[in-house]
């Protein structure tokens, strides 16, 4: 299986979480948060559609989860309360043309 994280080459650490509960091990963890962005050729009203996509990185079990773009913004900008528990997504599959 491959999960699509984004499709920059640059990831950038943002920090870490206050304490959450990871939804894979159980534990209480203070998460990593990591960005990159993810641009996609749009051919309607703009060239290029770009995003942040925020992933997350349980330090005991290393499983990765992501978070709104939204969410992530808040937290880049210093609001460490802007991820909490409920937040957490789990990364969707990513199926590339073979």
């Amino acid at each position: 299986m491959e999960y699509r994280i984004g499709n920059s080459l640059r990831v950038k650490s943002r920090g870490e979480t206050l304490s959450l509960t990871c939804p894979n091990c159980n534990e209480k963890v203070q998460f990593g948060v990591f960005s990159n962005y993810e641009r996609r050729l749009a051919p309607k009203l703009t060239l290029f559609d770009c995003k942040t996509v925020y992933f997350l990185v349980c330090p005991k079990c290393a499983s990765i989860f992501t978070v709104d773009e939204k969410k992530g913004d808040s937290f880049k900008n210093g609001e460490k309360l802007s991820i909490g528990n409920f937040d957490l997504k789990s990364l969707k599959e990513f199926k590339g043309k073979i």
